[in-house]
């Protein structure tokens, strides 16, 4: 999320094993940032309900931060090639920094309101966007020929701290406040500023003639939709973050009205699902390695459906928890195999540019999602939208077994 491709020493007798030893440097700290950022992720939501006691705007909070990748993803790809990117990283670790810190000093002079919120959340997703790219762009350089592994260990980490990061917010909420928590979150990006600062400087790269900026933006874009096998991942992509992002925007809304849960309950809850995650992603090497990615997949979101049926349709308090862990654990493997499949079929000078394009078309249903999720939460029974987030799986199948995933 910190770093990108191309930090490594000039070529040496041995450059892969030298990028294989920078791997858990990356992790760790990864890994931290990781944790700050599902620190924040946990006390966004609720802060927007303290404010306005409504569960749209607690959605529309979650739509707001989807909108800067659908609209700065096609220029992040280009940015990235063209200037310095350790510098660029730097930049945008500080300035996020910065933006979390502002919400609890706002909140300690009784100036928070929902509109600042609003622009924060806008701002970090914004300077998020090239890091999603850069993920997936680094871990070729990093982990070699073994690219499951690396990225499944790049979705451990993160999972790991997203499961431990509700656990540490919902345990100090009621002794800190939630705004206090943050500091912890502005904390961790000290960690990953060190971790940049000591990567290798990146190799200065030879100047030449460059088209204009859309013209290499059409380069990626025209790439993605020539390519079957990339358009259909794609686009199932896209119909399971609709349906997902209707239940996520309101799970913490259904956890406080409907089962009336302790912020304590609400950290299990958020905990369970990212345990999910960790174990698809651990669980994804072994499965990738027995069994063919075209019969996988199907199977995979087959499972996730049932999750979202178990969390919208169990009164047990656990249930939620154990329902979005299963999702998660599907939903993490998935993005394991089709993080591997593009990077084996996509050019490396292309990857960024094709990657952009593909968060576009991935990430343009959720604010939609999102909005239509926090309505139904008010308007309709309560699992309603985990049964819309169920529908959305299972045409997720449909596409694996019609179209050219099933050849893989």
């Amino acid at each position: 999320m910190k770093t990108i491709a191309g930090f490594s020493s000039p070529p040496e007798p041995q450059p892969q094993r030298k990028n294989l030893l920078q791997l858990p440097h990356f992790l760790a700290g990864y890994f931290v940032s990781r944790i700050g950022d599902a620190l924040y992720t946990f006390c966004l939501p609720l802060l927007s309900y303290k404010l306005t006691g409504s569960v749209l705007i607690m959605s529309s909070m979650f739509a707001v931060s989807v909108l800067p990748v659908i609209l700065f993803a096609p220029f992040a790809g280009v940015i990235l090639d063209r200037f310095n990117r350790k510098r660029l990283m730097l930049c945008a670790d500080l300035s996020r920094m910065g933006l979390i810190a502002l919400i609890p000093v706002l909140e300690h002079y009784g100036l928070l309101a929902i509109w600042q919120l609003y622009i924060i959340s806008l701002l970090l997703s914004l300077l998020s966007t090239g890091y999603d790219i850069a993920v997936v762009t680094i871990i070729p350089a990093l982990s070699g020929k073994q690219l499951t592994r690396g990225n499944a260990g790049v979705q451990t980490a993160g999972q790991l701290a997203d499961m431990i990061g509700p656990v540490v917010a919902g345990g100090l909420a009621s002794l800190m406040g939630i705004t206090s928590i943050l500091w912890l979150d502005v904390g961790s990006f000290t960690v990953i500023l060190y971790v940049l600062y000591r990567l290798p400087p990146e190799p200065v790269r030879a100047r030449s003639a460059k088209p204009a900026i859309f013209a290499e933006m059409s380069q990626g874009f025209t790439w993605l939709i020539r390519s079957p096998v990339q358009l259909s991942l794609s686009l199932q992509a896209a119909i399971g973050n609709f349906g997902y992002s209707a239940a996520y925007a309101t799970l913490t809304y259904y956890l406080i009205t409907n089962l009336h849960l302790t912020t304590g309950q609400m950290g299990m809850t958020y905990t369970l699902l990212a345990a999910g995650g960790v174990a698809g992603s651990l669980a994804v090497i072994y499965l990738d390695r027995h069994f063919r990615r075209g019969r996988l997949i199907p199977v995979l979101l087959l499972a996730g459906t049932s999750g979202f049926v178990l969390a919208g349709f169990n009164s047990s308090w656990l249930a939620p928890g154990i329902g979005f862990g299963l999702v998660a654990a599907c939903n993490t493997s998935w993005s394991v195999l089709s993080a591997s499949i593009r990077q084996e079929q996509v050019p490396t000078e292309l990857l960024g540019r094709v990657l952009s394009f593909s968060r576009v078309v991935t990430r343009t249903a959720m604010p939609a999602g999102a909005l239509l999720g926090g309505w139904m939460s008010g308007a309709l029974a309560p699992g309603a939208v985990f049964l819309l987030a169920a529908g959305a799986k299972l045409i997720e199948v449909i596409i694996a077994v019609a179209s050219p995933i099933r050849r893989l």
